[in-house]
């Protein structure tokens, strides 16, 4: 995203940014990070950003830059960098950053193919998404990056088959030797959408269900279209990813399905929010690994299901279904708090009024953000219950008498 917008350029060339001793390359603006982009078209460009204050930020740190000297990555066109959010607060957001730290992985020409929050325990999913995209974008020959394949609406299975009926201890698929058994199908049974089914209409509705498998990395489900088709995982896991307001559709990639917000496995199910309103499908859903589900089309859902679009919702199940799409994702300024806190201390530091240090600024503690007084009371009973917790673990520990001296 912002691949194809052009740097400004001085003295007839693209000013580029510096690296660190790391050998990160460090973007303080909006040209250092369209400079860098533009200079690489063959690369693949993983990117940080950051702010200085953020706690979670400063954990990440050390463990991105074992990442990015990690000797296996060392043959691979690979860059890393890195960018801070201070001073760039509209240009962080247009570029679709819900949280921080997060992490953008451009392709070349393809531009930006992953966006997604990545604070210090989510490190194995960012060791997995690089790897997912150079074994799709790399190569395995040459170690360049593959020219750019035009990419599908959605991508069709690789596996289709019907369901043939039940047996009273297992149910059987009419095309190889794929078994599902009665557990799965009280799972079934007990989705929200079909459990007020009578047993007739649920019969009738698995003989008319698919069973289709999805390669990783298949598009099951793409934003922005219509959607006729529920889903529910028999095996496998998907991540479904939701592109905000901020994309421009002119210079955003194909491919770019927008910033990953949760995953299903096993006994989840998706693609509901489309059948209910008769609205565009709100996320898109990617198979992460080889991926099985039942698929039930919307025409032979019965009636009486809200699945049919046929009978009406209730404001309760809206509201569930646009939380799990995130549907109002994008309309949470979730950075406000953070960027409220250091415009605050920017502003206020150095006055007649507030001559000492600004905390999180001028100090390496994080900025002191209004808390809802909720929120606030749930905060202290945590610390509570931590503080309980240590105390058993020291008595366990310690194995104390009564009439013990307590340690001061």
């Amino acid at each position: 995203n912002g691949a194809s917008e052009m740097p400004e350029m001085k003295n007839g060339a693209s000013e580029m940014p510096e690296q660190d001793n790391n050998g990160i390359y460090d973007l303080t603006t909006k040209e250092d990070h369209l400079a860098l982009l533009a200079a690489h078209p063959g690369k693949i460009i993983i990117m940080k950003f950051y702010a200085p204050w953020c706690r979670a930020c400063k954990g990440l740190e050390p463990k991105f830059i074992q990442i990015s000297k990690d000797p296996k990555y060392s043959k691979l066109p690979l860059l890393f960098a890195q960018m801070s959010v201070q001073h760039n607060k509209a240009y962080i957001k247009s570029l679709g950053i819900l949280a921080l730290p997060s992490v953008h992985i451009y392709s070349g020409t393809e531009g930006l193919v992953e966006n997604f929050p990545c604070g210090p325990s989510k490190i194995p999913v960012l060791k997995k998404k690089i790897a997912q995209v150079v074994n799709s974008k790399v190569d395995a020959t040459t170690y360049q990056l593959k020219s750019v394949v035009e990419v599908a609406a959605e991508s069709e299975p690789c596996a289709e088959r019907e369901v043939s009926g039940t047996t009273g201890t297992k149910t059987e698929l009419s095309v190889g030797d794929v078994v599902v058994s009665v557990v799965t199908m009280d799972d079934l049974r007990k989705i929200p959408y079909f459990k007020d089914l009578s047993d007739t209409a649920f019969s009738d509705l698995m003989a008319k269900a698919k069973y289709a498998t999805f390669e990783p990395g298949s598009v099951i489900m793409r934003q922005g279209l219509p959607g006729r088709t529920f889903y529910f995982i028999d095996s496998g896991e998907v991540e479904i990813s939701v592109k905000g307001p901020f994309e421009d559709p002119l210079t955003t990639p194909s491919g770019y399905l927008g910033t990953a917000i949760n995953r299903f496995s096993k006994g989840d199910f998706f693609g509901e929010r489309s059948l209910i309103t008769g609205q565009p499908r709100a996320g898109s859903i990617r198979a992460i690994e080889k991926t099985r589900c039942f698929t039930f089309d919307v025409d032979v859902i019965p009636t009486t299901s809200v699945l049919s679009g046929k009978s009406h919702a209730t404001d309760d199940r809206i509201e569930q279904v646009n939380e799990k799409y995130g549907v109002d994702y994008y309309d949470i300024d979730v950075l406000n708090s953070q960027f409220d806190a250091a415009n605050m201390a920017n502003q206020f530091r150095g006055s007649v009024n507030s001559p000492e240090s600004i905390t999180g600024v001028d100090t390496e503690a994080d900025p002191i953000v209004e808390i809802d007084d909720n929120i606030l009371s749930l905060l202290v009973r945590f610390k509570l219950l931590r503080n309980a917790a240590r105390c058993f673990e020291y008595i366990k520990q310690t194995n104390p008498r009564w009439g013990d001296v307590g340690e001061t």
